[in-house]
């Protein structure tokens, strides 16, 4: 599989820049979204059309993960796309019933698998504010593990065991966690990834990317800043 960043950072974007969003092509051509937060709609369309998804899959249902998600329905409404698979949690029930409409929409719980397109997909339940789900792939063998956004180091250690890759949530500094952050810090996300796997770091706050970066090295060798259009 081949993984496309459409948006790498939290909360918000920078100018020109875009939150949590990412494309995968497996390996028989079949496009998968995980979340679509703000700007990655336009960032989607540099690979492919609307009409080309196959499957979304939304981890939680934050704003900064979801909200271009109204602004694709739009453009299937015009397009006259149906048909797209839509997995996601099923609270904020508000948020749920908005999102829902024009999809298949299927609902994640915890330790969900899925087989389709080649690939395995399993989700695992994270502690968050609202209902939130890390998610593994496997495809060919390789394992791919996007985080989403947790709070605990057990939340890490469950979902990245033996993982060749990690998406990892990195948006807050040691120095700046305390134990109620909705968000694991930097040094505790980098410590619970395995060694031997690469840890891209992503869910970023704009202006420190540099200091992220510079903390993650420090305990996990393998690590890299995402950044928009990069590719996995």
């Amino acid at each position: 599989m081949e993984v496309k960043v459409l948006g790498c950072y939290g909360r918000f974007a920078p100018i020109g820049g875009a939150t949590s969003g990412y494309l995968i092509t497996t390996n028989s051509g079949k496009n998968i979204i995980i979340d679509l937060g703000s700007g990655c709609l336009s960032n989607l369309q540099k690979y492919i059309a609307v009409q080309d998804i196959d499957m979304i899959i939304l981890s939680h249902l934050h704003f900064d993960h979801v909200s271009d998600i109204g602004v694709l329905k739009y453009a299937m409404g015009f397009l006259k796309v149906k048909g797209i698979q839509l997995y996601m949690p099923n609270t904020p029930k508000d948020m749920f019933n908005i999102l829902g409409g024009g999809f298949e929409v299927n609902v994640i719980t915890d330790k969900l698998l899925i087989e389709q397109f080649g690939l395995s997909i399993q989700f695992l339940s994270n502690h968050h504010p609202v209902e939130t789900y890390s998610v593994w792939i496997i495809e060919d063998g390789k394992s791919l593990v996007y985080t989403s956004d947790c709070m605990t180091s057990d939340d890490i250690l469950k979902s990245t065991a033996c993982a060749d890759y990690v998406i990892g949530d990195a948006c807050v500094l040691h120095s700046d966690w305390s134990d109620k952050s909705p968000h694991v810090s930097v040094r505790m996300l980098s410590e619970s990834v395995p060694d031997n796997c690469t840890l891209y770091l992503a869910h970023l706050t704009s202006g420190i990317e540099n200091n992220i970066l510079a903390e993650a090295k420090e305990y996990h060798l393998n690590a890299e800043l995402v950044c928009d259009f990069k590719i996995i």
